[in-house]
């Protein structure tokens, strides 16, 4: 895959798989805007699908062929998959105006990109819960007082 740096305007080829997961874990926690779009090479026939979504995590796998899932960190049944592109540019001229990337897929009938832009970070945060989040603060003192307290039958005063 080939990537575009459009500050600089300079083009290299994608060095890892290491490199990729590091340039995608930016989204990471963010609200990303993405549209996904296609069009044939004369134009006529075009199809564009958008939204918005927090990504929780992002998997990038190369067997056959290279694989960039995108999960979404607030519903389990969205994810965006992006297969085996052959181009990556990414857009990142000023530092505090965001982040995007676009990935291009040229085929016979046309081309197919996937663009997507950082629009922040979660206000909510993505964190996971733990069992210690869900009690009192009473509760909790008794919890470490039933592990610290030593019982049995040679206890000495």
């Amino acid at each position: 895959m080939k990537i575009i740096y459009t500050r600089g305007n300079r083009t290299e080829t994608l060095a890892s798989l290491a490199t990729l997961r590091k340039i995608l874990t930016r989204f990471v926690a963010h609200r990303v805007f993405y549209e996904v779009s296609s069009r044939s090479k004369r134009g006529h026939e075009f199809f564009s699908a958008k939204n918005v979504f927090v990504v929780g995590s992002v998997e990038v796998t190369n067997y056959e062929h290279l694989k960039i899932l995108l999960f979404d960190a607030n519903n389990q049944a969205h994810s965006l998959e992006i297969l085996n592109p052959q181009t990556m540019r990414i857009y990142d001229e000023l530092p505090g105006r965001g982040f995007a990337v676009s990935f291009i897929c040229e085929h016979e009938a046309g081309e197919t990109r996937c663009y997507l832009r950082d629009e922040g970070e979660d206000e909510s945060g993505i964190k996971e819960q733990t069992a210690l989040e869900h009690i009192t603060l009473p509760q909790l003192f008794e919890y470490l007082e039933e592990i610290t307290c030593v019982e049995g039958p040679a206890r000495k005063r």
